[in-house]
């Protein structure tokens, strides 16, 4: 197939990401403001988990191609990519990327705990379906916990067209999830054929094409999410997306228990994920919110990860 038709392919799944995208957020607010949630929380939760769904996949064909270690990896770039890349571009794009003032100090903690569980379950570079329970829990109990204490939902809906109003409302969720998914796919896609095309060399093309590439529903949700002045969506869906990404690994893990045969090879990865975290949680706790100049660190922390993958890849 010509280039030019794969860049022809690229630009419309651009295109109709966007309006996926655009057509998520609508709904989700609308349906927050119907059972009187908090739109946060259902970013965190809903939209956290379905925009993960490049990772769901990647971690699905690991298991079928015998290779589930390949999704621990994915996995471990694409939260880097997630609290650093996206929420460092929609900072400094818009000046600030503000945390809902219901999350407290205490959920931060915890969300870090369950985001970094899988570096500490890898002391003896296994998981084991032990590790898999374990992590599934700590994802469970969390989000269990995230709705118990901030759901505001003053009465169950009983008016007809309530009901009626709400399934309308996540049919065309459904409807803007599926556009995500299908979009991206071959968004992705195509940018790596053309980068091959182009003879980008394949290790740079992995790191930068599929670690931003998998997280594509995260950054035009967060666009489409600035646009309609709506930040505490971007911080709910990276938060989200990175605590799901524990979920994706108990999954796979459970499925085909794994053993890190050369350790090292995720060294570069888990110390920039540690370090991620670090300051992600850092910056948040000090303003409740991500300022432009705290956006470009975690821009710069982006920028030094793949520098160092580069580097310890080619060494």
């Amino acid at each position: 197939m010509p280039i030019i038709i794969h860049f022809i392919i690229l630009i419309t799944s651009l295109f109709l990401l966007a309006k996926s995208a655009g057509l998520v957020v609508k709904n989700l607010i609308k349906i927050a403001n119907i059972l009187k949630l908090s739109t946060f929380i259902v970013s965190f939760v809903i939209l956290g988990f379905a925009t993960s769904t490049p990772e769901v996949f990647v971690g699905i064909n690991s298991v079928a191609e015998n290779s589930p270690q390949l999704s621990l990896g994915n996995v471990m770039g694409a939260t880097i990519v997630l609290l650093t890349f996206i929420t460092g571009i929609t900072a400094l794009v818009t000046g600030k990327v503000v945390m809902d003032t219901t999350f407290t100090r205490k959920d931060l903690v915890i969300m870090n705990f369950v985001i970094l569980i899988p570096v500490f379950l890898l002391y003896d570079s296994k998981i084991t379906k032990f590790d898999s329970l374990i992590m599934l829990s700590a994802y469970a109990i969390y989000v269990i916990r995230m709705y118990q204490e901030r759901h505001t939902l003053a009465h169950p809906i009983a008016n007809h067209n309530h009901k009626s109003h709400i399934t309308k409302r996540i049919v065309y969720l459904l409807i803007g999830f599926a556009g995500l998914a299908a979009t991206s796919h071959y968004a992705v896609n195509s940018a790596i054929i053309i980068a091959e095309a182009l003879r980008i060399p394949v290790l740079l093309m992995g790191i930068l094409f599929f670690s931003i590439g998998t997280n594509f529903p995260e950054l035009t949700i967060a666009f489409t999410a600035m646009r309609n002045k709506q930040k505490t969506i971007v911080l709910g869906n990276v938060m989200g997306s990175a605590t799901t990404n524990t979920l994706i690994i108990a999954v796979v893990s459970f499925l085909q228990p794994f053993e890190v045969l050369d350790f090292n090879t995720f060294l570069v990865s888990v110390f920039f994920l540690v370090s991620t975290v670090t300051s992600f949680t850092f910056f948040v706790k000090s303003k409740n919110e991500i300022s432009r100049f705290e956006g470009l660190f975690l821009l710069s922390i982006y920028c030094f990860f793949v520098i160092s993958e580069i580097v310890s890849k080619l060494a």
